[in-house]
Formats: C-alpha cells, structure tokens, sequence
C-alpha cells in the first residue's frame, strides 16, 4: 500500500510539473509576441504589404467581422509576428543556457518532480527520492522511511511547486507591452519613418531629383549670387522648359527706366488701304473689294 502510495505521488507530480512548464511556455511565448508586434506596429512594419504583389490589393480594407474593424495588412503583420514568435520562443529554449551566460544570470533549473518537491518541502530532502528508490526493499529500515515519507507527502501541496518569479515576469512583459500597444493604436504614435521610405525615394530604381526651392543656386553661376531656377512644366516622364526670353510680355513703355520720357516716337495711324497685301486683293473674288474696304472704313471710324 505505501509502495503504491510513492508511485501514485510521484506520477501525480510528474504531470503536474509538465503542465506547469507548459503554461510558462505559454506564457513566455505570449511575451514575445506581444514585444515583437509591438515593435513591428511602431516601426510601421505593416506598410510592407503595399510592397507586396499579392497583398497589395488588401491594402486599407478590412474583413466583415462583427464587432471588431482590423484592416488585413494587420492581420498579416500579426501572422508574421506569431510566426517569428514560435522561431524565438524555440530558439530560448534550446539555448537558454547560453543566454543566461551572456546576461550574467543563473538559468532556472530544469528538475524532475522529486528533486523539486525536496527543494520545496525541506523535511523531505533526500528521503523522498532514498524511499522510492527502495520502494521494492523489504529490510525494516527501508520499510520504516517509505512509511514515514509516505506521511509526509500527505501534506504536500501542488501549487507550492509554481515558479511564481518567472510568471509574475511573463505576466509583467504581457502587461507592459499591452499597454503600450494600446497606446499606439489609440494615439497613432509611430516612428516618423516606414520601410516604404526608400521605394518612395527610389520609385523606378533611380534618385528622385529633390524639389528646387529659392534657396538653391545654379551650379553654373559664378558670381555666387543666387539665381532663381527656370520654370519647369512637369509631365509624366517629359519635362518640358518653358522659359520665356528677356522682356517678353513688355512694350517699348514697359522697359523705360523709372519712366522716364525718351526719344520714342510713335508711328503715325496709316489707312487701312495702304496696309493691305497685293495678294489678299488678287485673291478676292470680284466684287468683294468694295465690300471689305467699307467694312474696315466703318471699323475705323467706330473706332
């Protein structure tokens, strides 16, 4: 009876360990996903997807979801981050000893359900694991330890066997970095940057020639006074100038200095008679001269 005690004792905390490791397993994976979309939301990772053949037609929308308005390029950055998650969350494991090392720290110790049932319960060291390796010995020496230890186990709780330090740890990185994510999406807070940045820079693989502004000089002035850039009409793939010649839109009045008088003299009105062509009136059909010559004497006169 008391051997089967030990044996049903010891299974029984063997499968409550393997569910506590398995829950902080969840919980530090939980962690990691929750840092690494946080970093990927704030970084504006997301607006990868415009980049994306396949994915860019997602872009801005967002699936029919009761309740609950997410746009697909989230829902993508999340499968990504989940997925990256699972590749970190292995790699910890496999190497945490290592990890440890480098941050200076003592890895948490991976034990078996006696080793940390004696470590809890101090009036057990060595004598839980001493009576279950002689559980088949029949000496009464032995049999008086596996009666005493199987008396003892009585009163040994399962949930005194949590790692309290490294859920409460999890469980900070989970609130903290909720807290945070939150507050990005409610305020819209994000890096002033996206990956997006150079495609936009580098449209069709070549630099995009920034805008001239009054600041800017030619390169060809060599007075050094700034000079302002010419008028550039800007179509799709043509820039065409359109730089007007000096003093177009000016008459004779326009470009005297200070408008002061000078020695211009206007041309006298002349009849329209004598600014007509030869041509104009050997192309006319017959009849029609006097008809065009009244017209403009009236023109001229209403004038």
């Amino acid at each position: 009876m008391i051997i089967l005690d030990l044996e049903k004792f010891t299974r029984k905390m063997d499968s409550t360990i393997r569910r506590y490791r398995a829950i902080y397993g969840l919980l530090e994976f939980l962690a990691i996903t929750f840092i690494l979309f946080l970093v990927a939301v704030f970084f504006n990772l997301y607006e990868i997807f415009k980049l994306i053949p396949w994915t860019e037609p997602y872009v801005g929308l967002s699936p029919d979801i009761p309740l609950l308005t997410i746009s697909y390029e989230m829902i993508f950055l999340f499968v990504i981050v989940f997925v990256l998650a699972l590749f970190v969350s292995a790699v910890v494991g496999r190497y945490r000893s290592e990890i440890y090392g480098l941050l200076k720290r003592t890895p948490p110790k991976r034990q078996n359900s006696q080793d940390l049932v004696e470590e809890t319960y101090p009036e057990l060291k060595d004598r839980l694991k001493t009576a279950y390796d002689n559980r088949n010995s029949d000496n009464f020496i032995a049999a008086e330890l596996r009666s005493s230890v199987s008396r003892d186990v009585d009163g040994v709780a399962s949930t005194d066997l949590i790692d309290k330090k490294r859920i409460i740890y999890s469980l900070g990185v989970i609130v903290v970095a909720g807290f945070f994510l939150a507050a990005v999406f409610f305020t819209g807070f994000t890096a002033p940057f996206s990956p997006t940045d150079p495609w936009d820079r580098f449209p069709n693989g070549s630099l995009q020639q920034p805008p001239i502004t009054d600041d800017n000089s030619s390169s060809n002035n060599s007075t050094g006074i700034p000079q302002p850039p010419p008028p550039i009409s800007n179509s799709p793939g043509v820039d065409i100038d359109v730089t007007l010649p000096p003093g177009t839109g000016h008459g004779p009045g326009d470009m005297l200095e200070n408008g002061s008088d000078s020695n211009f003299t206007p041309s006298r009105p002349l009849p329209p008679e004598s600014l007509s062509s030869q041509h104009f009136y050997d192309t006319l059909p017959a009849g029609y001269e006097d008809i065009i010559k009244e017209y403009f004497r009236r023109l001229a006169a209403n004038s």
